[in-house]
């Protein structure tokens, strides 16, 4: 299972994006690991039904990891324990997320500031795990500088961590300006488990040049996947070949009907419209007209005229 580490493209997990419809379109088009959404400790104790829906996934989405958030070692422990009856191919630890909302009860990006509690739920989730999966951890440079980056990814290393999934951004830098790259080097070349670097890998060349200059052992790619599944073929493409295809208008419009069809084989054509939504503009990006498209789809409920504003879209 170590091969998932080496030279890999993954998916990042992103909430409310990342579901199993969409997780399995970035394989079909050579995601080669995908991961769950964020999935709550707390809730997956207090047997939350929602909660546990994120965690489902079909065989064809293997390799996955199903990743866990939390402020507690025990709770974090108890939650790998149900995860694990779900028999995935790795779990991981989300210690990166930025978000307010998970940041405000210490989870996420909030648990570097706290290197003694790193070390608890490490510690405590690789027993757990009982060395039966691997288990990563996902982690930023820190809450609000990288003074303890070093320290950090020790910590995680030696309390039996299979590899560290690593965005070069502080907390308090959220996605603003360019990740540090440079950061992935040192931990790389500071860390005796593989490294996957995150961030700011929006097209082939990005990816190209994160694997060069990182010397990184797999690379995920995350914002920039959404609304373009097709960036893993690219990717794969350009890292064998120096050259891929560029996606024409008609095949992205084409795609966001194929991805509302089979959204709407597992909720439904209401639900359906409305997780698509979020993903229009990304899918659109750069095309003529694309707002006045996005808007129309916006404003209306009814499937048949949905799928009428994309037929008849003249980019």
């Amino acid at each position: 299972m170590n091969s998932i580490f080496s030279n890999k493209i993954w998916l990042a997990p992103l909430a409310g994006y990342t579901d199993s419809v969409y997780r399995k379109i970035c394989k079909s088009f050579g995601a080669d690991v995908v991961m769950s959404e964020m999935i709550s400790a707390d809730a997956l104790i207090y047997n939350n039904p929602k909660t546990k829906i994120l965690a489902e996934f079909d065989e064809e989405e293997r390799p996955i990891g199903l990743q866990i958030f939390g402020n507690d070692a025990y709770k974090i422990s108890e939650g790998i324990k149900i995860l694990k009856e779900y028999h995935p191919d790795f779990i991981d630890i989300n210690m990166g997320c930025p978000m307010k909302k998970i940041i405000k009860n210490e989870s996420g990006a909030a648990l570097l500031k706290d290197k003694n509690k790193i070390k608890e739920i490490v510690k405590l989730s690789y027993k757990t795990i009982n060395d039966k999966l691997p288990l990563t951890i996902k982690i930023r440079a820190g809450w609000s500088s990288d003074k303890n980056l070093f320290e950090i990814v020790k910590i995680i290393e030696s309390e039996g961590a299979s590899a560290i999934i690593f965005h070069p951004r502080t907390r308090n830098e959220m996605f603003f300006g360019k990740s540090n790259w440079d950061l992935i080097t040192k931990v790389k070349e500071n860390s005796g488990i593989p490294i996957i670097g995150n961030g700011d890998i929006t097209t082939p060349e990005d990816a190209k040049e994160m694997f060069e200059k990182t010397k990184c052992d797999s690379i995920m790619v995350g914002r920039g996947a959404i609304g373009n599944p097709w960036i893993f073929k690219q990717i794969k493409n350009y890292l064998q070949n120096n050259s891929y295809s560029e996606i024409i208008s008609p095949n992205r419009i084409q795609m966001i009907i194929v991805h509302f069809e089979k959204i709407k084989k597992r909720v439904g054509s209401r639900k359906a419209i409305h997780i698509i939504r979020k993903f229009i503009a990304s899918y659109t990006k750069g095309m003529k007209g694309a707002s006045n498209l996005r808007q129309k789809c916006n404003q209306t409920k009814d499937e048949k005229q949905f799928i009428e504003y994309l037929f008849n879209f003249q980019p």
